[in-house]
C-alpha cells in the first residue's frame, strides 16, 4: 500500500517529468509513493516498478489513497473504477513524451466533465495532494456492463459457440425494390 500511486502507462516514450514530480511528492510532502514507470529509467530515491500485471495494478489501486497518472483512457478508467478521482498529468508531445496530443485533449474533456483534475505544473500537483480534494466517483456501470458483454461475445466467438447468422443477415448491402 502507498499514499500515492503514480502511473506513467506503458508507452515506449520516457516520462521523466512525471518521475521528477513524483520525487517532489515524496521529498516535499513525505508521502509514500509507488511509481509504475514503464520505459522511464528508475530513480534511486523513488520506489518504482517498470510494469504491473493487471491483478497487481488493481490491488494497488484498491489500497492506495491517491492516484496520479498519465492521460491514457485505460489507466484513468481503471482508477475511477476503484473509486479514485485521479490527478492527471497528460503526456505532452512537444516534450517528447508522446507522438501526439490525444492525452491532452482527452484529459481536458474529462476535466471539463468534472471527473478528474489536471496538474499542469509541479506546484499544482503538490497543492492537489496536500489539500483535501473532492471525490467524484462516476457511474461506470454502463461502461463496465459493455466491457462484460464484449468479453462474453468474444468468448463465445473463440469457443465456437456464437450463434450462426443466416447469409441474408450478414450481407451489408441489400437490393431494394
Amino acid at each position: 500500500m502507498s499514499d500515492v500511486f503514480v502511473s506513467v502507462g506503458t508507452d515506449h516514450h520516457p516520462f521523466e517529468r512525471m518521475l521528477d514530480w513524483a520525487e517532489m511528492l515524496h521529498g516535499q510532502l513525505g508521502l509514500d509513493v509507488l511509481v509504475q514507470r514503464g520505459a522511464t529509467p528508475a530513480r534511486n530515491n523513488l520506489r518504482s516498478v517498470d510494469y504491473l500485471s493487471q491483478p497487481d495494478l488493481r490491488a494497488e489501486l484498491s489500497s492506495t489513497k491517491s492516484v496520479v497518472c498519465h492521460g491514457g483512457p485505460g489507466t484513468i478508467a481503471v482508477a475511477m473504477e476503484h473509486g479514485h478521482r485521479p490527478v492527471v498529468v497528460p503526456r505532452n508531445p512537444s516534450r517528447g513524451e508522446h507522438v501526439d496530443d490525444h492525452q491532452m485533449r482527452y484529459a481536458a474533456e474529462l476535466e471539463r466533465q468534472g471527473v478528474i483534475d489536471i496538474a499542469r505544473s509541479s506546484v499544482d500537483l503538490i497543492r492537489m495532494l496536500s489539500e483535501p480534494r473532492p471525490v467524484s466517483v462516476p457511474d461506470v456501470s454502463r461502461s463496465t456492463a459493455a466491457v462484460s458483454e464484449f468479453e462474453r461475445l468474444v468468448g463465445d466467438l473463440l469457443a465456437g459457440t456464437a450463434p450462426k447468422r443466416r447469409l441474408r443477415d450478414r450481407v451489408l448491402i441489400r437490393r431494394t425494390k
